[in-house]
């Protein structure tokens, strides 16, 4: 433990004196070091703390010292002022660049709807099964783990809100727009305004009534269309799909309602384009969807299980 203390002190001097000149990628690599063990943020309080100290203290003029002066001792009390500059610029700096992050996270079952305002003015609306990680520190960035949301975002052109979604990430540019992540997969689909697929030199941009879907890392991408007021529908119970597998049809229905469908055979991975209404209600929506999708259906305790037709046929 002892030797970890003064590897973390050795280092948070070697910060203390790269600080002063550190360029933006620099501040980013000092504030993971940081982050990675409370250690590290005790022992760069102790070293600032200390150059504090040494800033306040009168330290003769080197003129006044004699002439047979010990000069490594004047070396390092040149040094020590350096340390002392390097402090004060960290401690100016840090705390309003570069805030430490306070990520939390929120999380419905499935079944259950929640609705959550940021600092920021932006409003998120989470479907069932969905979690999210949000930072307090900056409500500009947010993570969807899992799940469906509609984001409603107060545009901020000197910061951009970026939603991180696997390998890939959503960068609004003044919008409504509702995001999907299932099974490997993301959906984005824009009601308002206008989003950024992977900002930067290869963005994609999607206005009212675009859809795109990849894989998680970017990988694959399709554009759709979709009418604008069907963005964001499952909050109505009506859902738009444009080639997606009836996995996801059935993974929507879990996560809205709780429902337990089971797609057997071929059913999975089948693609269904159509708007279907879905009221919650069990016993209507499965018997619907099979009927739309030229299935068959059967309960099976608190499961319904969907195979099509003739499957068990002798």
């Amino acid at each position: 433990m002892q030797v970890e203390t003064a590897d973390a002190i050795e280092t948070a001097i070697a910060w203390q004196l790269r600080l002063a000149e550190a360029d933006e990628a620099g501040w980013a690599a000092f504030v993971a070091w940081l982050e990675a063990s409370p250690r590290h943020a005790e022992a760069y309080d102790r070293i600032a703390t200390a150059d504090r100290l040494i800033a306040g203290a009168r330290f003769p003029e080197p003129a006044l010292l004699a002439e047979n002066d010990n000069r490594p001792t004047r070396r390092w009390l040149l040094a020590g002022g350096a340390m002392a500059a390097a402090a004060a610029v960290a401690l100016a700096v840090v705390p309003s660049m570069l805030p430490r992050s306070q990520a939390y996270q929120v999380a419905t079952r499935d079944g259950e709807r929640q609705t959550i305002a940021l600092a920021d003015g932006t409003k998120i609306e989470l479907s069932g099964g969905t979690r999210m990680t949000l930072d307090r520190a900056n409500p500009r960035v947010a993570t969807l783990n899992r799940g469906e949301a509609l984001f409603h975002v107060r545009h901020d052109q000197a910061a951009p809100f970026t939603l991180k979604v696997g390998g890939v990430a959503v960068q609004d540019l003044g919008t409504v727009f509702n995001v999907t992540r299932l099974a490997g997969h993301v959906t984005v689909a824009v009601q308002e305004g206008s989003v950024a697929f992977q900002p930067g030199d290869d963005a994609v941009t999607l206005r009212p009534g675009d859809a795109l879907s990849a894989r998680e890392d970017g990988s694959e991408v399709a554009r759709m269309q979709v009418a604008p007021a069907l963005v964001g529908g499952w909050r109505s119970g009506r859902l738009s799909f444009t080639g997606q597998p009836l996995g996801e049809v059935a993974g929507a229905l879990k996560r809205l309602y709780g429902t337990d469908v089971a797609l057997r055979g071929a059913l999975p991975g089948r693609p269904f384009t159509g708007v279907v209404h879905f009221t919650g209600i069990a016993d209507r929506d499965v018997p619907r969807l099979a009927e739309l999708i030229g299935a068959t259906w059967r309960r099976d305790g608190a499961q319904w299980i969907l195979e099509e037709q003739g499957a068990n046929a002798p």
